[in-house]
């Protein structure tokens, strides 16, 4: 997982604004349904996490916390800020199946 510079400074801005125990959520998201669903990845500012669910990493300051499940579905994780669009959450595309 990696965080670019930009996004990493946003997120500790919001965080300092969120509260103590804060950290980023990277998630799943899906929109739509059925076979035309679109799946994606986001983040969202969090404070409760489940020990056996998630995993916590601490990229270069910033607590971020991701679902086992997300992280191994998930090849190259990036975390980027936009001018336009935001935070915005990448992937190298669906993990190689061991």
């Amino acid at each position: 997982m990696e965080v670019t510079k930009e996004a990493r400074e946003k997120l500790l801005e919001f965080l300092e604004d969120y509260g103590d125990g804060g950290f980023v959520r990277v998630a799943r998201l899906v929109t739509g349904g059925g076979c035309c669903a679109n799946i994606r990845l986001g983040a969202s500012l969090d404070e409760d996490h489940d020990e056996e669910k998630d995993m916590l990493f601490t990229l270069e300051g910033l607590p971020v916390v991701i679902e086992k499940s997300v992280h191994a579905a998930f090849s190259e994780i990036r975390i980027a800020f936009d001018e336009n669009d935001g935070i915005v959450v990448s992937s190298g595309g669906p993990a190689a199946v061991k």
